[in-house]
């Protein structure tokens, strides 16, 4: 399964909504940080890559990979890249008690975007676990996958 320009395209002009609507919950980070195109385009063309991967081993022949496997793989690499980025200038060098959100900003984001491919909100309590993922492991795509599909679920 290949992705083309125009699906490229669309997941990462769904990431940029994601970070448009953090932004908008969170206007206080709107001065220190900005979201970086380039890191936003890596972490899609990993998925990608591992997506296509995946689907070469693991699907039949002419099987789209579904939403879950797209939530799975795309939070993955975001998470991997860190796309939310500080800007230079920014008083975040000087991290202290108070700026202890500038470090799970990226895990965060991820969450949300594995969210933005899903019919139903993750679940609080398995937010928190993602985003401690996010922050301190290398989770499989695959596995984020299946707690995505899990996720939607349990909230039906």
């Amino acid at each position: 399964m290949a992705f083309d320009t125009r699906e490229k395209q669309a997941i990462i002009r769904q990431i940029g909504a994601v970070y448009e609507g953090y932004i908008e919950r969170n206007p206080w980070y709107k001065d220190d940080v900005y979201l970086s195109p380039t890191l936003v385009a890596k972490a899609v063309d990993s998925a990608i890559i591992d997506i296509n991967r995946m689907s070469d081993y693991h699907m039949e022949n002419g099987k789209q990979p579904d939403r879950h496997k797209i939530a799975g793989f795309v939070s993955k690499w975001i998470a991997k890249e860190r796309p939310i980025q500080f800007r230079q200038g920014s008083d975040l060098p000087n991290l202290n008690v108070q700026t202890m959100w500038a470090y799970w900003v990226n895990p965060a984001f991820a969450t949300l975007v594995m969210n933005s491919f899903l019919q139903h909100k993750i679940p609080h309590e398995i937010q928190v676990n993602l985003e401690y993922w996010f922050a301190f492991r290398d989770e499989r795509g695959e596995t984020l996958a299946l707690i995505a599909y899990c996720c939607e679920e349990m909230s039906k």
